[in-house]
């Protein structure tokens, strides 16, 4: 039997800045969403499209951040408690805020679906609140963390970087080269356990980076790394949507090779600059943990002031306002509105 443990450890400030700057970046994408609507003549298309390139690492950051910290649960307690954690900090908020979400569809934007069977089919597909796709990805993660986390080990060294390998190869070359193609992605490829199924090899990238210490080469490698995937992905999305008369998303994808590189030389800049040595003042310590501990309630709460602002103020999404000035006002009109239902003792319990 599993004996029940809790250490403390050492706090990563490097990974409370990744928190912000990835919620941040999870409002400037969908405050960008002009770029799905292909209208080439119009300067903002381009702007709202270099946008979504510039910040599609957001959630691929999240995840890392999750295999970072989550890999080595046995470290500070058993897996009862890190379940029990999970189904508090995760499980119980998603389910609340789908319900939220689901009342917000029936009764402000006046969808007809309303019934129990009709939440459980969203629930199921995924159609409540279309940014939740990240709970499908990362609590199916969690399930399966007491086996993930028995491979994640520095003695597994070499197991890690061949998953990670099997990722990169699989998922965001191959499978890649296959969404690009409109093609149904390979058969044998998606068979290869560990390789595909949830995007696992970006949660170990996560543990690894903050496990094993870089070179300077790789580190300046992964930041040419970045630089070329952004080209690349805004180029290859032009040239495609331009052939099919729509933009081409997928271009574009987290899965893609320039998706995997991009976080990686996110996290690898600011690991470097802020890591382990890095001691900042009590208070900005202070506001960087508090600032990090609302990231997931700013997530499941800032679409609706994004739709709010959009309709009281009759905001156009391809209006510089829209760009550049919206996902500023959300962030910090999100971040207030989280740390004050934090205050209040039964609804904090329901807030990621």
């Amino acid at each position: 039997m599993e004996k029940s443990t809790t250490t403390h450890r050492p706090h990563y400030y490097y990974m409370d800045i990744l928190n912000i700057m990835a919620t941040m970046a999870v409002l400037w994408l969908h405050t960008s969403e002009y770029a799905f609507q292909y209208e080439p003549n119009h300067v903002n298309w381009y702007v709202s499209l270099i946008i979504q390139v510039l910040f599609i690492w957001a959630v691929p950051i999240f995840f890392m951040i999750s295999g970072a910290n989550l890999f080595n649960y046995r470290d500070r307690y058993d897996t009862v408690t890190f379940f029990k954690k999970r189904i508090m900090r995760v499980l119980v908020p998603f389910i609340v805020w789908s319900i939220i979400w689901y009342a917000w569809n029936h009764f402000a934007l006046h969808q007809d679906d309303w019934s129990i069977k009709g939440f459980i089919n969203g629930m199921e597909y995924d159609t409540i609140q279309p940014i939740f796709w990240f709970f499908y990805f990362v609590i199916p993660i969690y399930i399966a963390m007491p086996f993930l986390s028995v491979l994640a080990t520095k003695a597994n060294k070499k197991v890690v970087e061949y998953i990670i390998a099997l990722y990169v190869i699989g998922t965001c070359v191959i499978n890649y080269g296959y969404m690009l193609l409109q093609r149904t992605p390979d058969q044998m490829v998606n068979n290869i356990p560990l390789a595909l199924s949830t995007g696992v090899g970006i949660f170990f990238v996560g543990w690894y980076l903050h496990t094993f210490k870089i070179s300077k080469k790789v580190r300046y490698w992964l930041y040419v790394g970045t630089g070329l995937s952004i080209i690349f992905m805004i180029l290859v999305t032009i040239i495609l949507s331009s052939f099919r008369g729509e933009t081409v998303r997928d271009a574009y994808s987290v899965f893609s090779i320039g998706g995997f590189f991009i976080p990686l030389g996110i996290w690898a800049w600011t690991q470097h600059h802020f890591g382990e040595t890095w001691q900042p003042s009590p208070s900005i310590a202070k506001w960087l943990r508090k600032l990090s501990g609302v990231s997931l309630g700013v997530y499941v709460i800032h679409e609706f002031l994004i739709m709010i602002i959009e309709h009281v103020f009759s905001l156009p999404v391809s209006s510089w306002v829209h760009l550049f000035i919206l996902p500023l006002v959300v962030w910090v009109f999100s971040v207030i509105i989280i740390l004050i239902l934090q205050k209040i003792p039964v609804v904090k319990k329901l807030l990621p």
